[in-house]
């Protein structure tokens, strides 16, 4: 077989005609398969001087013009096969899914429609003439013992060899074509497998067999049975020993055997070599393919059922390799697209202020994905309008210095989202009819605008567009739901946060208020606040000053004066001392406040015991007074009941 190397160099010089020249040789090697009839006519016929002449003349003329004419036939039923080549040669285009099936056919077909033309051409253009050389220059038999049976020029031996050089050669060519055609079908091989499974029109299993034996037996039994015939009538006629004849018999038949079977194992060989090759192209592909590469091929070496099987293999390869690349690259996008989601759910926890929140994640909707805008909206107090909150870009830049709003009543798809609920997608932005064109944003072919939800609460929309069509798959569109909770929920979070960290100040304010107003009434009744102890040092004195806080109230100060310099230790611990002085402090002066009130309580309730005892107006008007001016230390009390015209009391 020649190699692949040399073969494209042969190919790449001689184009179309690489194929003739292959037919060529073949035709030139198919003349070996001549050889057992021209024996058979050389042991069996005996031919005259002149028939003898003439037959030597014209036979070489008549094998010349055969040829000739089956390279003919060879080039008129493969004009789309040589042109496949010259443009290989050549380098030049792809051929068309015809071109391909009309090359496939022809090149898989070739060697049986040769054949047939072979068959034909042969049979009418040199072994009938022979036959009729023959017939014409000797003298007809009617009966195998006549006298002049011996030296008779029979033209049965002529046709009877000429059928053997006919199915022998014929037979050849058949097997030679397959196998030196080989390199010019892997060429030819169209790149889809329905092409190749419709376009093969080579001989099946069945056929070949079939024409292998029925060759091979006419073959034997032409090559064997006219020695038999000639050697009878040698007995008859001939002045030879019987043992001899015997003898010449037993040679020939030995010969003509040995030949017919050495003939019949070539053909064999053959046969077998065009089945096996492909089995064990397969093996070495499926070897290949059991380690995990499944981008191996078995190539389509045979025309017959194994090469069906070959095709449908490797149409079953391709797919499985397909479907892998597919999930492969499912698996790519699908880990792309949880990274983003990943991204943008760590950007989004990494910040509760609604602003930075919005200008961190956005950014990351073009850089994970590659679209060519992302927007979000907010919804106003009034819920009629979504304010572009953040976007990316110049147009984005833009957009937030006019203060771009959408309503969402009006026609957008950020507006309908809202209004829906529901994600809004236009995979052909210019079909969309609820789109609002943004000369800004001219590159947009392909748009999806997803509500921002908490619950069953709209805080606002997400707007992404891109540059192609199509753009916003399943995956993607789930993935981007996904990102859209996130943001929102992220959103969500930064509200209630400035939320309470207003309340936490408001009440801080107010707790301040009323520690202020608590210690002041404190220090009001108690005149002396202040504790010392020790001599007053010298102006030379190192002073240490310490703050009394609670909860960012200052209460008083500890001062410390000595000769030494304060170490950084002695201020620590000064400053928790101080700090534990203003917890106990404050639960000091909340102990007396409480006792204050329990007093009050206890007097009033006391009061109200003695009041309640008395049935009389005078006794209640007594005891209130009494009362009252007894606990409160009052040097005079009054109590006065005055009731004017109107009826109200004064």
């Amino acid at each position: 077989m020649i190699k692949r190397f040399s073969f494209d160099q042969f190919v790449r010089r001689t184009g179309g005609w690489s194929l003739i020249i292959m037919i060529a040789i073949v035709q030139l090697l198919s003349l070996f398969g001549a050889i057992p009839g021209l024996l058979s006519v050389r042991v069996n016929a005996e031919f005259e001087e002149g028939p003898l002449e003439a037959f030597s003349t014209i036979a070489p003329i008549l094998i010349l013009v055969t040829n000739l004419c089956l390279l003919a036939v060879s080039w008129w039923i493969t004009p789309t096969a040589r042109k496949r080549l010259e443009e290989y040669a050549a380098g030049t285009g792809k051929a068309t899914v015809e071109d391909e099936f009309l090359a496939w056919r022809e090149i898989t077909s070739l060697n049986w429609r040769h054949a047939i033309a072979a068959l034909f051409l042969t049979s009418t253009v040199i072994i009938l003439p022979g036959f009729l050389i023959s017939f014409a220059g000797g003298e007809p038999l009617s009966s195998a013992f006549q006298p002049n049976a011996l030296t008779a020029s029979d033209p049965v031996y002529i046709l009877i060899g000429g059928l053997v050089s006919l199915v022998g050669s014929v037979l050849l060519s058949m097997l030679l074509i397959e196998r030196f055609t080989l390199p010019i079908r892997l060429l030819l091989l169209p790149r889809d497998f329905e092409t190749q499974l419709k376009g093969r029109s080579g001989l099946l299993l069945n056929g070949k067999f079939l024409a292998l034996t029925l060759a091979l037996i006419v073959i034997a039994v032409l090559l064997i049975a006219p020695i038999g015939y000639q050697h009878t009538v040698r007995v008859l006629y001939a002045e030879i020993s019987s043992f001899e004849i015997f003898r010449g018999l037993q040679v020939q038949s030995i010969l003509f055997s040995l030949l017919a079977l050495l003939l019949g194992a070539g053909f064999s060989y053959y046969v077998a070599k065009s089945i096996s090759s492909p089995i064990y192209d397969l093996i070495h592909t499926f070897n290949k393919i059991e380690q995990g590469d499944l981008t191996q091929r078995a190539p389509v070496s045979s025309t017959d059922e194994m090469g069906i099987v070959t095709v449908q293999f490797n149409r079953m390869v391709a797919r499985l390799e397909s479907l892998q690349s597919t999930l492969e690259q499912q698996v790519i996008e699908r880990t792309k697209q949880l990274a983003a989601t990943n991204e943008v759910g760590r950007v989004a926890a990494s910040s509760l202020d609604p602003e930075q929140l919005l200008a961190s994640v956005l950014p990351l909707f073009p850089e994970q994905f590659g679209y060519y805008y992302a927007a979000i909206y907010l919804l106003d107090p009034s819920g009629k309008w979504a304010e572009l909150r953040e976007a990316t870009g110049e147009a984005g830049r833009v957009l937030k210095q006019n203060h771009h709003r959408l309503e969402i009543a009006g026609k957008s798809m950020v507006g309908t989202a809202i209004r829906e609920q529901s994600p809004r997608i236009a995979q052909i932005a210019s079909d969309e009819k609820q789109r609002l064109d943004n000369p800004l944003l001219p590159y947009t072919r392909s748009e999806i605008a997803l509500p921002l939800m908490v619950g069953d609460r709209v805080l606002g929309a997400l707007n992404v567009q891109s540059t192609r069509e199509a753009d916003f798959g399943p995956q993607v569109v789930e993935t981007m739901k996904n990102m859209a909770g996130q943001v929102a929920i992220a959103l969500e979070n930064a509200r209630l946060f400035q939320e309470a960290q207003q309340m936490i100040r408001e009440l801080r304010t107010v707790h301040q208020q009323y520690l202020l107003e608590g210690w002041r009434g404190f220090a009001e009744e108690n005149n002396k606040m202040e504790y010392h102890i020790g001599d007053e040092e010298e102006d030379t004195a190192r002073k240490l000053e310490i703050p009394i806080t609670l909860r960012d109230q200052i209460l008083g100060e500890i001062t410390l004066e000595g000769q030494r310099e304060w170490t950084p230790d002695q201020q620590s611990l000064v400053d928790a001392v101080a700090t534990q002085a203003a917890i106990a402090l404050e639960n000091a002066r909340l102990v007396s406040e409480s006792r204050q009130i329990a007093v009050r309580e206890r007097m009033v309730a006391e009061i109200n015991s003695k009041i309640w005892a008395s049935a009389t107006i005078d006794g209640v008007l007594q005891i209130v007074i009494k009362e009252l001016g007894r606990r409160l230390n009052a040097s005079s009390a009054t109590i006065e009941l005055n009731i004017d015209d109107t009826g109200e009391e004064a």
